[in-house]
């Protein structure tokens, strides 16, 4: 059985990897050569409306979500780091943390695959697996 410190390296390492990929695809979302692409991107930059006393775009109310995701997805893969150190020394504290991490990570992978495509999807899978079997793992321990 791989140790819980793996899993939770693995899982670690697909935020990561997530959060790479999200902010190359950021980087990268105005360089488009679809004609109604460009147009839609243009809408989204040009036009402006109220947002709670702010005047603000698609774009930048999309680029801020963006931002928001990728600090989180960091955040969380630095948390899931921080916990490997301490999964067999803590194994209750470390599994009551990991439940609602996997729980957003599960989430993450059905909007993924819902509205976005299967990449994000798969990688949020094989973190979310990974979280599963330490979870698994962990509540072995304590009960024995």
């Amino acid at each position: 059985m791989i140790k819980p410190a793996t899993l939770l390296r693995i899982a670690a390492g697909c935020l990561l990897f997530f959060a790479v990929g999200h902010s190359a695809g950021h980087l990268a979302r105005h360089r488009v050569t679809d004609p109604k692409a460009k147009e839609v991107i243009r809408y989204m930059t040009e036009n402006k409306f109220d947002m709670f006393g702010q005047m603000r775009s698609y774009d930048e109310n999309y680029t801020g979500m963006s931002f928001n995701l990728i600090l989180t997805l960091l955040c969380l893969a630095c948390i899931l780091w921080i916990l490997s150190f301490q999964a067999e020394k803590q194994p209750v504290l470390t599994r009551n943390i990991l439940i609602p991490v996997t729980i957003c990570i599960l989430g993450f992978g059905v909007t993924s695959f819902l509205y976005f495509f299967m990449l994000p999807a798969l990688t949020c899978l094989a973190a979310s697996v990974s979280m599963l079997l330490c979870i698994v793992y962990l509540s072995r321990i304590r009960s024995m």
